[in-house]
């Protein structure tokens, strides 16, 4: 009779065990994690260098819209649509963006973004409106006194005239000059010609520089001139 008692005690602990295993099994998986975007902005990237607002590019080179999002953990959980308008452009977390696609004002209005929106697994969205400002980078005449090779006769006291002409596209009024005589940087504001004496008998180098308000450089390459001192004592 003992016997038996121990035996239905057995099993009936056995039943229980069983019947706590059966209940853990039942119990659902915790839920993972889902991609939970706080912020999302779009950057430039162009020569290299990546910027925010504000957004511009030089309709002269190459550049990259890239998307970033917060937190970064989640970046490459989530799709990414480029809109222009109601106009889907792309996909993807970066829009790559060519000189072409400036070449005329239509080309801007037809292939600039202005939009993002970002979706993660739970079809959850995010927006954000842009504007990006092209702009066309100034230019230097490649005519320029004194002209590369050219002679001069003087002495120290002479003065030799440097004159260069710049201009904008975006008509830009306020346009930098930097003028660099044998490795020595004057700036000279929005001047486009000076005077400068004090130069010794021998070979001369100069370069024009300019610079619009946007931060868009244009510059001539290396000229050379040289100086005949005719007043020389002998």
């Amino acid at each position: 009779m003992k016997m038996d008692k121990r035996r239905v005690l057995e099993l009936c602990l056995t039943l229980m065990v069983g019947g706590l295993f059966s209940a853990c099994l039942d119990i659902p998986e915790p839920p993972g994690d889902t991609p939970k975007i706080t912020s999302v902005q779009v950057l430039v990237k162009q020569f290299d260098d990546t910027k925010g607002e504000p957004l511009k590019i030089n309709s002269d080179e190459d550049a990259e819209l890239i998307a970033e999002v917060n937190p970064d953990k989640f970046k490459n959980d989530i799709k990414y649509f480029w809109y222009k308008g109601n106009d889907i452009l792309g996909k993807g977390m970066v829009y790559p963006i060519n000189s072409d696609d400036m070449a005329s004002s239509e080309k801007i209005k037809q292939n600039i973004p202005d939009k993002l929106v970002i979706e993660d697994s739970e079809n959850n969205q995010l927006k954000i409106t842009f504007q990006i400002t092209i702009n066309v980078p100034p230019q230097i005449s490649t005519k320029t006194k004194p002209a590369n090779g050219d002679t001069l006769y003087g002495n120290t006291h002479t003065p030799i005239l440097f004159s260069w002409q710049s201009s904008d596209r975006n008509e830009d009024k306020h346009l930098s000059h930097v003028l660099e005589i044998d490795g020595i940087r004057y700036n000279v504001g929005e001047l486009q010609q000076i005077s400068q004496s004090g130069f010794s008998e021998g070979k001369h180098t100069y370069r024009i520089l300019v610079e619009d308000s946007l931060g868009d450089k244009d510059s001539i390459p290396e000229q050379e001139f040289f100086v005949i001192d005719t007043l020389e004592t002998k």
